[in-house]
């Protein structure tokens, strides 16, 4: 009788619990909100701008029909198998022999994607010669449409800086706010707004195949992994994770900027 009520109780203050939980982060600011277990990252699924015609939900990433890759890239950006042709085998020393996509457990790894983890990935070759920006890059750095990311070092990451490359910033916002490379935009993988900024960049037109730098806290950081997945179901096809991260571009001198602005 007394072990009976006992789980009653415990039952009782556990549900209590999560209730206040759910009540507060509903309540809490963007910087603060977390997304519940099973619901993010949600890299197999791709937001797409709602309209008059069309106000349905979220598609699966790889859809040709309904991804707004198609419409923003057309093919070359989709992942799906038979979308697009497989892209040309990657000569060893190039510097897109980069990570597998991680089987963090804070990430679901998308289905067209390798699952293997981060910690058994090939380490990434030596970058190839120097490049001199624009359609060069694509040399040093082609896209790689079979897989969501390309882990890169400093040095390309400063290369890649100089070139005027876009830098996006996956860690929090009070984070970033302390200091970020500078010119990187503040993309919090965790924060409630990432679908908002995932389809403002969609709609700024920007070609699938030019790099994007992502980055956050290095070490054990998968924050930069799981943004790398969610844009990579949005179609975009040549993201580049600097592994080192914040740390390491602060250790090598690199540029920094402080504040809620790139």
């Amino acid at each position: 009788m007394h072990l009976r009520r006992h789980l009653v109780e415990t039952a009782t203050l556990a549900t209590v619990a999560v209730a206040i939980a759910l009540v507060s982060n509903a309540l809490a600011s963007k910087e603060r909100k977390l997304k519940l277990p099973g619901d993010y990252p949600n890299a197999t699924s791709v937001p797409r701008p709602t309209s008059p015609a069309d106000s349905s939900a979220p598609v699966q990433a790889g859809s040709a029909e309904s991804s707004p890759a198609t419409a923003q890239f057309g093919t070359a950006g989709i992942s799906s198998k038979g979308e697009a042709p497989a892209a040309a085998p990657i000569p060893q020393g190039s510097a897109a022999t980069g990570a597998a996509p991680s089987a963090s457990k804070k990430a679901a790894v998308p289905s067209t994607s390798p699952a293997a983890s981060k910690a058994s990935s090939p380490p990434t070759a030596s970058p190839a010669a120097p490049a001199s920006g624009g359609s060069d890059l694509l040399v040093r750095f082609p896209p790689h449409r079979d897989r969501p990311w390309v882990e890169i070092s400093g040095e390309d990451a400063a290369f890649l800086h100089r070139q005027g490359v876009l830098f996006l910033d996956a860690r929090r916002t009070k984070d970033y706010e302390l200091g970020h490379v500078r010119g990187a935009r503040a993309f919090s993988v965790w924060e409630s707004d990432v679908d908002e900024k995932t389809l403002a960049l969609l709609g700024e037109g920007r070609d699938a195949k030019q790099p994007v730098v992502l980055y956050c806290s290095g070490g054990e950081c998968e924050d930069s992994h799981m943004l790398a997945q969610k844009l990579f179901g949005a179609g975009f096809n040549n993201l580049l994770v600097y592994r080192g991260g914040f740390p390491d571009w602060v250790s090598r001198g690199g540029a920094v900027s402080r504040g809620a602005n790139p």
